[in-house]
């Protein structure tokens, strides 16, 4: 090439890399501060706003704080007297702000001796602050397993004991019978060219399947790149109870049920290995007696099909090998064969049924969301809501050990009443109302927030809005740390820059940008170090999670995971006050701009 070609290229090479338009596109890709707002210096709030902002305090916080998280609530475990006391108090404290209340209608009291004699209306009990939510309690479960075998006359029998051989505790008594189909990995893939249901109807069937994905432990696996490792193997945690893809698929494809067998049973441990660690005392822990309550809602038909899940039976590879022997085949050998070339090695096992029976001991239990109302200013808007919701339940009590719970989720549960009372006091209300929720059953799995999207006060919820765990600090080592299992970038650099004291992550719904530029202008009235990321799908296992299975926008606001999480050491000596102050300002503001455009 020549010297003056070359020269010319240069100089074009160089024109086009100084565009204005290419400098802005390149500085963003580079700037590590780019998914954060860090505000040094605070400006005052617009007028509008002001006497709601003011009288959210941390000195407040920790009053209603310290009420919940005493010993006298035990907890407030779901549907016990000590969650009844916490839900009684806030709703008394909803009422004396002038907060109206949003839950059901009072049903009058009838004596059963009573006979009405007249054709006049029966008498309208006033609106409460409760929205009762009938629910199960599992006491126990009973389960017990066998296969069948027949090959012409030939018929062979194997048993299987809970525990040992299989794990499977469901929340209804229920007998699953049905012949079994092995499917690998369970896995559809055509860029890899891996079906490994073709061919294969596995309606109504169980399906044996292998935990992970080929190649788990190779970093050369294409399981282990790109797009295939974000599916299946999410930096971010999914929404709890939300199903991963192959147990998408295995739904999609009309399974009755999985039969899950440990990939790597030397890493993650076989059935019988993990029944033995869950006995195991930890030396560091506090030897606590008795187990967590398991509640689930009685309301099954209502709910979701996103929670619907098919279920998941952990079976032992012992108990896989049982079940492939009939057919002279094993895990091993299959698992080798798929991860040599990538091939389906799925079959359906001939003359091989499978019976499972669980027998469950329940009783009917009550629990309520406690719901509060600030209607909007405009007559039409008014018609729609913004849900500030935060749980109020935690784990309760075992033994003489109390689970306190109050960066989880007091700190979320006194964010809500302070922004209620904020909405309450500010002269200026906004055009659509605002919902104040006090969810129950988080810690059983969303109950009280999974009721409510179908259940809503007002049919159209514009924003959900979630506090949960704002109270408590990182050290900058676990930040680090906590922000690499999160999928944060957070270089050396952007870490020295953080002030610890006022940290808080922020997730919102990725279709709803407006979101993001709402919070990065009232951080300047507020001053928190945030970090902001768009996600498609509610993260984090919270109860902005429902919301978004309704396709409802929402914003999660988290500050730290420390090891207090769910211990009986989570107490309200630990949390850091200003900093909750700052975050329930931060919903505050957000909802209010959200409410009144």
């Amino acid at each position: 090439m020549k010297k003056n070609t070359i020269i010319f290229l240069s100089l074009c090479l160089l024109f086009f890399s100084i565009l204005p338009g290419q400098q802005e596109t390149s500085a963003e890709k580079s700037d590590p501060l780019k998914d954060f707002s860090l505000v040094k210096e605070t400006q005052p709030a617009p007028e509008k706003v002001k006497t709601g902002l003011e009288s959210i305090t941390a000195e407040d916080a920790v009053a209603y704080l310290k009420f919940l998280t005493s010993d006298l609530l035990e907890g407030r475990d779901t549907a016990s007297p000590g969650f009844y006391i916490a839900a009684h108090y806030t709703a008394s404290m909803f009422e004396l702000w002038g907060i109206k209340p949003a839950g059901d209608i009072e049903r009058p009291q009838m004596s059963r001796y009573f006979m009405r004699r007249d054709s006049s209306p029966r008498p309208t009990g006033k609106r409460t602050y409760f929205q009762n939510i009938p629910m199960i309690e599992i006491l126990g479960n009973e389960g017990s397993a066998y296969a069948e075998y027949q090959k012409g006359r030939m018929k062979q029998t194997k048993s299987f004991n809970q525990d040992t051989d299989y794990t499977y505790y469901a929340s209804e008594s229920r007998s699953l019978s049905a012949p079994v189909v092995f499917v690998g990995y369970g896995i559809q893939e055509p860029s890899l060219k891996l079906d490994e249901y073709k061919g294969l109807d596995v309606k109504d069937k169980f399906i044996m399947m292998l935990s992970e994905t080929p190649g788990k432990d190779d970093p050369e696996s294409p399981f282990n790149k790109g797009e295939l490792k974000e599916k299946y193997y999410p930096q971010r945690r999914r929404m709890r109870r939300s199903s991963s893809p192959k147990t998408e698929l295995a739904m999609e494809q009309g399974a009755l049920a999985i039969l899950l067998v440990e990939n790597s049973p030397e890493n993650n441990g076989d059935v019988p290995q993990r029944t033995i660690n869950r006995s195991a005392i930890n030396d560091e822990r506090p030897i606590i007696p008795g187990h967590f309550r398991r509640i689930s809602l009685y309301e099954r038909g209502n709910i979701s099909r996103s929670w619907e899940r098919i279920p998941t039976i952990t079976i032992s590879r012992a108990m896989a090998d049982d079940l492939l022997g009939f057919n002279g085949l094993d895990i091993t050998s299959l698992k080798n064969n798929i991860e040599k070339d990538l091939k389906s090695q799925s079959r359906v096992l001939e003359g091989v049924t499978l019976n499972i029976k669980n027998k469950a001991e329940t009783k009917l239990v009550n629990s309520m969301n406690v719901l509060g109302i600030i209607e909007g200013s405009d007559p039409e808007l008014k018609k729609e809501a913004i849900v500030i919701g935060g749980h109020l339940d935690h784990l309760g009590r075992r033994g003489d050990y109390i689970y306190n719970g109050a960066d989880d989720n007091g700190s979320g549960s006194v964010g809500v009443m302070e922004i209620a009372e904020a909405f309450a006091k500010n002269p200026i209300k906004p055009k659509r109302s605002i919902i104040f929720a006090l969810w129950t059953g988080e810690e059983k799995g969303l109950l009280g927030s999974r009721y409510y999207v179908t259940h809503p006060f007002i049919e159209k919820t514009a924003v959900n809005l979630n506090l949960d765990m704002i109270s408590r600090t990182y050290e900058k080592e676990r930040m680090a740390m906590m922000a690499r299992r999160w999928g944060i970038q957070m270089s050396k650099e952007v870490l020295d820059k953080i002030d610890a004291d006022r940290y808080v992550s922020l997730s919102y719904d990725a279709h709803t940008p407006q979101i993001e530029q709402i919070i990065r202008k009232n951080n300047d009235y507020v001053g928190l170090h945030i970090h902001i990321s768009a996600s498609k799908e509610a993260s984090g296992g919270s109860d902005h999670a429902p919301f978004a299975t309704q396709n409802i926008p929402w914003a999660f606001f988290i500050a730290a995971m420390t090891e207090d999480y769910h211990q009986p050491s989570d107490t309200v000596e630990k949390i850091n006050a200003k900093l909750m102050e700052r975050i329930i300002r931060m919903t505050y503001l957000t909802a209010f701009e959200l409410a009144d455009r």
